[in-house]
């Protein structure tokens, strides 16, 4: 069997064509260094140099098997740094601003899926409205970014786009909800629970009236997505939120849904930000390619949903 130290041997005289210079350099007696040569000979039963008064020239043969041993270096210095990457992602840490509506269950999905790679990771999230996720992500003090409807900026990067329309949510029960859409005029008649105008999801709703000349009516109006799913499934109140807001309670049939027909409500995305100018972190540049994967799924559900409404 090959030993390393015989192959590092034989690629440094390779190298320096001469035995006594090599022997100098690796701290080894000449008459040592020239067993070694020719015990990788004899294993080999071939000839790897040329021995003459000019110095150790390779043979065909031992042209082949510099180059088997350059590309094994090559390869193990390329393991060596992935073992180093992946002991540095075991105590490093990703850090994200996000809007509330993904804590429910996308990003603690694409968190679990990152985390099962490396379990070591460590997460900084910091949950605020859109135009503060923007705002902490060209500032630098996240990395990444998730935010409804993000603002189009010359400091930031758009890394994903997923659609995220308006849906009117409510209990199954509700028989506002036995229908695949509904109008702004008849959503405007019924009781709502909102958040609050920090929101970006309250703002584009409050547009979309003001665009038809209709008032909402507000039975709550509050700060927490939480407090609104807790409402939604067990009072007669409604919101107007991106479906995913309630993905669980949509798969166990706790609430309905119905598509709001308008453009500006059916125009709602959700957006993946990262900052211009900035190199990513390789905990970051990682989590960032599990968030688009998702991203990517997420957007292909929601297309096949459109569609299956059309039919």
């Amino acid at each position: 069997m090959l030993q390393p130290n015989v192959l590092r041997y034989f690629a440094e005289v390779a190298r320096t064509g001469s035995l006594r210079v090599t022997a100098d350099q690796q701290q080894i007696a000449p008459s040592a260094l020239s067993r070694q040569i020719n015990q990788l000979e004899k294993f080999l039963d071939t000839k790897l140099f040329i021995r003459s008064t000019k110095g150790m020239q390779l043979t065909e043969i031992g042209r082949e098997l510099l180059s088997f041993v350059e590309e094994n270096n090559r390869n193990i210095d390329a393991l060596v740094q992935r073992i180093e990457d992946i002991d540095h992602l075991r105590r490093a840490s990703v850090r994200i601003a996000s809007v509330e509506g993904t804590t429910i269950s996308f990003l603690p999905a694409v968190m679990a899926r990152f985390s099962r790679g490396f379990p070591g990771i460590r997460y900084e999230v910091v949950v605020s409205n859109t135009h503060d996720v923007a705002d902490r992500v060209a500032a630098g003090d996240s990395e990444i970014g998730i935010a409804f409807n993000c603002p189009s900026r010359d400091d930031l990067i758009l890394r994903a786009r997923i659609p995220q329309p308006l849906h009117l949510i409510g209990r199954s029960d509700n028989p506002a909800l036995r229908r695949r859409s509904i109008s702004l005029a008849e959503m405007a008649s019924l009781k709502l629970a909102l958040p609050t105008r920090q929101f970006s999801i309250r703002r584009i709703i409050e547009q979309s009236l003001r665009t038809t000349n209709l008032v909402g009516t507000i039975a709550l109006e509050t700060n927490s997505l939480m407090l609104i799913r807790q409402v939604i499934t067990q009072t007669d109140l409604l919101t107007c939120m991106p479906e995913f807001v309630f993905e669980n309670e949509v798969r166990s049939n706790v609430v309905s849904t119905c598509a709001v027909e308008d453009r500006l409500a059916q125009a709602v995305t959700l957006d993946v930000v990262t900052r211009h100018g900035h190199t990513l972190s390789g905990e970051a540049r990682r989590f960032l390619s599990i968030l688009l994967e998702a991203a990517k799924e997420k957007t292909q559900t929601q297309l096949s949903h459109a569609q299956h409404l059309v039919l």
